[in-house]
């Protein structure tokens, strides 16, 4: 009996050492995963944001139009893992879209996605979870939604814009919700504007795609394939002040996966856990521009709700704990600023600060096992939002400020085939606000506030009309006294992607 209860001690012992060490990484497999889901993040904004300026800029001449073609992209990854060891993946990724406008009012655009990931993990992979984005991936039809435009309608009856309009897009879509960090994620979602003179207000309601979904909860069975949560709120848009458009909004969220139960560690199962994570985002910014040449954004957002309590107890004991509801009050913010130089280059730089809360009461960032304690304030902040955070570490907001400088220009402009090159570099610090609160990634809690730099540089090649190359480098230099043994080496992440538009 003595011997059972001193292997349980021990057990409980190293299950508690572990939460910092591997609470944070439960269910997400290792660093490489994390920066192949950073950097299809990455591309993914950018083909939102691209999307929407080509519509918005693209007035329907004739009654009705139809646009079809697709691209192919194939790309090589060598990435590292948290252990600094290689692991490598090709894409095959190949795309199908059309999109029909008729009479100014009505839109349709559907894009189906073949995509096939084929990962080497070079023998770093002994055991551990099996990751879903090896082989073909789902879903295949990627975007589909209808817009209804009405200003866009009597324009094209009467040939006048009125002062007033009202949008309707509904379908699987890629929303970004305000700068894009309490919501920026694939979803079955309606999206209705409502605009007058000065004022516009935009409305939501939708639910996450659960296959192109990562939670923040990685303790949660599924949190890969499986996360649905709904969204539902508004933004009100001012656009009356020249040069600038403020904007505050509320969205909720409900967790459609609350009452999931697990049993954990899987590895020694003894944790009955009980899975509820209820937030509402609560934001305040502003775009526009600081004289001809200085272009800013800046959000400011408060995170209130509820959230089961870790069942695992923070300061020792055999015997699991009651979950309890936690209430939730987490702080975050981003602001940035580009300088444009204007000159024939088209040269511009991009300062960018990001900052969220965290808590010294959880032993992982956003995972319910190895989360808050009982009857604590959750001042971690959590959200399915996403700013750009590099390339190899890529951290969420939780207990992070993250300042970072990025210069891009176009040198050889004019210059014949060389003349597509683009050319980008970007530093970053990491940073934690508290030492003793985990970040999204293992640390050793106490001493240095200060994780580490990154690099990250960039060549994007407009080869021909229809070819384009790129080319992506990220190198972490961490702080090695805030790392655990073993993961305190330099991390590097190379992409190379050439892509065909048809």
């Amino acid at each position: 009996m003595r011997v059972q209860q001193g292997i349980c001690e021990l057990l409980i012992g190293a299950t508690l050492v572990m939460g910092s060490v591997v609470a944070p990484a439960f269910g997400q497999g290792d660093a490489a995963a994390r920066s192949a889901e950073n950097l299809q993040r990455q591309l993914n904004d950018e083909d939102a944001q691209m999307r929407k300026a080509y519509f918005a800029n693209s007035p329907i001449s004739e009654r009705l139009s139809i646009d079809y073609g697709g691209t192919f992209r194939y790309a090589f990854n060598i990435i590292d893992s948290a252990q600094s060891q290689e692991q490598y993946e090709q894409v095959f990724d190949l795309r199908l879209y059309t999109s029909i406008e008729l009479d100014g009012a009505h839109r349709f655009y559907g894009r189906l996605r073949f995509l096939y990931n084929d990962w080497d993990f070079n023998g770093t992979r002994p055991s551990g979870p099996d990751y879903d984005d090896v082989g073909w991936q789902n879903p295949i039809g990627e975007l589909y939604w209808y817009e209804f435009d009405l200003a866009g309608m009597i324009q094209a009856q009467t040939g006048a814009k009125p002062d007033y309009n009202f949008t309707a897009k509904m379908g699987r879509q890629y929303v970004i919700w305000g700068q894009g960090t309490a919501l920026s994620n694939y979803m079955y979602a309606g999206i209705f504007d409502f605009s007058w003179s000065n004022l516009k207000l935009t409305t939501i309601i939708g639910q996450t795609a659960g296959n192109d979904t990562i939670d923040w909860d990685l303790s949660r069975p599924g949190y890969d394939t499986d996360t649905h949560r709904l969204y539902y709120g508004g933004k009100l848009e001012f656009s009356g002040i020249a040069g600038h458009r403020p904007y505050a909004y509320l969205l909720a969220q409900k967790d459609l996966n609350e009452g999931q139960v697990a049993v954990l560690p899987s590895s020694a199962p003894i944790f009955p856990t009980t899975f509820s994570y209820n937030s509402s985002y609560l934001g305040f910014g502003s775009n526009g521009a600081l004289g001809a040449d200085l272009v800013y954004r800046a959000e400011f957002m408060y995170e209130y709700g509820t959230t089961l309590s870790d069942p695992l107890s923070h300061s020792g004991g055999l015997v699991p704990l009651a979950q309890q509801n936690d209430r939730i009050s987490a702080l975050a913010g981003v602001g940035g600023l580009t300088w444009l130089a204007r000159n024939e280059q088209d040269s511009r730089v991009d300062f960018q600060i990001v900052a969220g809360s965290g808590s010294n009461q959880r032993l992982d960032s956003g995972s319910t096992f190895g989360g808050i304690a009982p009857r604590a304030v959750d001042s971690s902040f959590n959200s399915l939002g996403y700013v750009n955070t590099g390339l190899v570490l890529s951290p969420d907001f939780a207990n992070l400020l993250c300042p970072s400088i990025g210069l891009s220009t176009t040198p050889f402009r004019g210059g014949g085939v060389f003349g597509g090159i683009r050319l980008g570099a970007t530093a970053f610090a990491f940073m934690r606000l508290d030492s003793d609160a985990p970040l999204s990634f293992p640390t050793v809690p106490g001493g240095s506030n200060y994780v580490g730099g990154e690099l990250d540089f960039s060549i994007e090649w407009r080869v021909l009309s229809d070819l384009d190359l790129n080319l992506r480098y990220g190198i972490f230099m961490p702080n090695t006294e805030v790392f655990f043994s073993g993961q305190s080496g330099a991390r590097d992440f190379l992409y190379a992607g050439i892509t065909y538009a048809f």
